[in-house]
C-alpha cells in the first residue's frame, strides 16, 4: 500500500462511518421514531449529508485521490477502490454544498408528508414536496450532467452507465414476451383463492412465520433485526447490523411472508459482504440491479417455487393451524403464484410485475423532462394502469402513493427492480450448472436444505462486492453477459407449468 492511498483509505473510513450513521437514523426514522422528531431529524440527517459532502470534496481529497492514482494499483480491490472513489469524488465536486443539504433535509420533510398522504389517502398533502423533490431532481441532473436526457443522470446514480437509449428496448422486448402471457393466463382458469379470502391472517402470527422463514433460508437474527414500516425495506450499517422490514393485512398473508423475503434476500446479500474490505467502497454491494437479483431470488425463484411451497407447509401450519387444514403444498403453489393484474407492485405476481416497472419509468421520463405536470400525475398513473394493466386504482392510496422512492427523491431506482429480475434468473441458471450433480435445487429446498444455493451466492457475488462493475459481475458469475432471455425462459416454463398453456 502506497503512502497516499493508505491516507485516502483513512479519509474514507471516516466517510463511511458518517454514511453509517445516516443510515441508522434513516432506519429509526421510518420504523420507531416519535412523530413530533421529524423537524429535529430533518436537521440532523441534513447535518450529517453537508459534513459528508464537505469530506468527500475538500481540497485535500482531491490532492490525495489524485496522488493515490499516480501510485497505480497491484491488484484487483485497490483498482476497485480508486476507480469507486474517482466516480464519488466527480460526483460529489459537482454538487454544491448547499444542494446537498437542502436535498437531504426535504427528503426527511418530503418522506413525513408522503406516509400521512397515504395514511389519509389525500394526494395534496403531498403534492407540494413532491413538486419541490422533482425540482430538486432536475436540478441535481444538469450538476451531474448528462448527453441526451436529464433523466440518464438519475438513472446513472443506481446503476453506473445505465441510460434511457439503454432501457427503452429493454422494456419493449419484454412487453412484447410479456403482454401473450399474461393474455394467455387470463383465458385459463383461476386457482382456488377460497382457503386464503375465507380466512383471518393474524398480525402477529404472520409475524412469526415470516421471522421463522427468515432465519431458515439463512438470515442471522444475531446480526440483524426484523420490523414493521409503511413501505418495507432493507438497511442499516453494516454485515454486522442489518435491518429489515415488512407490513402485514389480516385479510391475507402473502404480502407480508414475500415482502419478509424480498427483504431477507437484501439481508442476505448485505450479511455477506466481505468483511476483510469493511469501510471501503469496494466491500459495498455492487449496484441496485444485483442488489434486487438477490431479494428477487429469494422471493420468486426460490419462494415461489414448489419444493419451497411443500417445505413451507408445516411452517405455515404451525402458525395457522385452523387456516391451514386441508392446504396441500400444491394449492399453496398456485395460489403464490396467481397471475392476475393488479394494482399494487409488492404484491404483484412475476409475470406483471416489470409492467408497474415500466409505467413508473415512463412516469419519471416525464416528470422529470417537464412533460407531465404534478396535478396531473395522479390521473395519468391510473390511466396508464388501465391501459398497460386493464385495472384502476379507486383511491389514491393504492395509486400514485403507494411507493415511498419518490417522497426520498430516488428517480431512476425503479428500473433496478427489472434489472434484478434479469439477473436473478441468469444467476440461478449458473448456480443449478454448478450444484446439479447429485440433486437438483428444488431437491434441496423440499428438505429445507438452502444452504448450497446460499454459499453459491456467497462465492460468486456476495462476497465480490464492488470489485468489478456490475455487468461484469454477472459476466463473471454466469459465464455470460447480462442478457433477459435466461428470466423470459424461466418465466414461460413456470406458466406453462402453472396453467397448462403454450406460448
Amino acid at each position: 500500500m502506497g503512502e497516499a492511498y493508505g491516507q485516502l483509505m483513512s479519509k474514507m473510513k471516516e466517510i463511511e462511518t458518517v454514511g453509517q450513521i445516516q443510515g441508522l437514523l434513516g432506519w429509526d426514522q421510518e420504523v420507531m421514531m416519535p412523530p413530533k422528531a421529524g423537524p429535529l431529524r430533518a436537521e440532523q440527517l441534513a447535518w450529517l449529508s453537508r459534513t459528508s459532502h464537505s469530506m468527500m470534496v475538500e481540497t485535500e481529497m482531491g490532492e490525495v485521490l489524485s496522488a493515490a492514482e499516480e501510485e497505480g494499483a497491484d491488484d484487483e480491490i485497490t483498482a476497485a477502490n480508486l476507480r469507486l472513489i474517482r466516480d464519488a469524488y466527480d460526483k460529489a465536486t459537482k454538487k454544491p454544498a448547499d444542494f446537498v443539504e437542502r436535498f437531504a433535509r426535504h427528503k426527511s420533510k418530503s418522506i413525513r408528508s408522503w406516509a400521512e398522504a397515504r395514511e389519509k389517502d389525500d394526494f395534496s398533502i403531498f403534492r407540494d414536496d413532491l413538486a419541490e423533490m422533482i425540482d430538486l431532481n432536475r436540478e441535481l441532473a444538469e450538476y451531474l450532467g448528462y448527453d441526451d436526457n436529464p433523466y440518464d443522470a438519475l438513472l446513472d446514480i443506481y446503476e453506473s452507465g445505465l441510460c434511457v437509449a439503454q432501457v427503452d428496448p429493454l422494456f419493449q422486448g419484454l412487453r412484447e414476451s410479456l403482454v401473450p402471457l399474461i393474455a394467455a393466463v387470463g383465458e385459463c382458469e383461476s386457482p382456488d383463492m377460497s382457503w386464503v379470502e375465507a380466512s383471518n391472517w393474524g398480525e402477529d402470527a404472520q409475524a412469526q412465520l415470516s421471522h421463522g422463514i427468515s432465519a431458515a433460508v439463512g438470515f442471522d437474527f444475531d446480526a440483524g433485526r426484523r420490523d414493521k414500516s409503511t413501505h418495507p425495506f432493507c438497511g442499516g450499517a453494516n454485515p454486522d447490523d442489518v435491518r429489515w422490514t415488512t407490513r402485514y393485512d389480516e385479510n391475507e398473508p402473502f404480502g407480508s411472508l414475500y415482502g419478509s423475503l424480498h427483504e431477507t434476500g437484501h439481508g442476505l446479500y448485505e450479511q455477506g459482504r466481505p468483511r476483510q474490505l469493511d469501510f471501503q467502497p469496494s466491500g459495498h454491494a455492487n449496484g441496485l440491479g444485483v442488489h434486487e437479483s438477490q431479494s428477487r431470488l429469494w422471493e420468486n425463484q426460490v419462494g415461489r417455487s414448489l419444493a419451497f411451497s411443500e417445505w413451507a407447509i408445516p411452517h405455515w401450519s404451525k402458525h395457522f393451524p385452523e387456516n391451514m387444514e386441508g392446504v396441500t403444498g400444491e394449492m399453496l403453489w398456485r395460489s403464490v403464484n396467481l397471475i392476475e393484474p393488479s394494482l399494487i407492485r409488492v404484491e404483484a405476481d412475476e409475470a406483471t410485475y416489470n409492467i408497474h416497472i415500466m409505467i413508473r419509468y415512463e412516469i419519471e421520463k416525464q416528470l422529470i423532462n417537464g412533460e407531465l405536470e404534478i396535478d396531473d400525475l395522479p390521473d395519468a398513473w391510473d390511466d396508464m394502469y388501465e391501459q398497460y394493466l386493464g385495472v384502476r386504482s379507486p383511491d389514491r392510496k393504492q395509486g400514485v402513493l403507494q411507493d415511498i422512492h419518490w417522497s426520498m427523491g430516488a428517480f431512476g431506482y425503479f428500473p433496478t427492480y427489472t434489472l434484478g429480475n434479469l439477473y436473478s434468473a441468469q444467476l440461478l441458471a449458473a448456480a443449478r450448472s454448478d450444484l446439479e450433480s447429485e440433486q437438483t435445487l428444488e431437491e434441496m429446498w423440499a428438505v429445507g436444505n438452502f444452504a448450497p444455493l446460499l454459499d453459491w451466492m456467497r462465492s460468486n457475488v456476495h462476497e465480490r462486492g464492488s470489485i468489478s462493475t456490475p455487468a461484469d459481475l454477472i459476466k463473471e458469475a454466469t459465464g455470460q453477459p447480462p442478457s433477459p432471455q435466461p428470466f423470459i425462459d424461466y418465466l414461460r416454463n413456470k406458466v406453462e407449468r402453472l396453467y397448462n398453456v403454450t406460448v
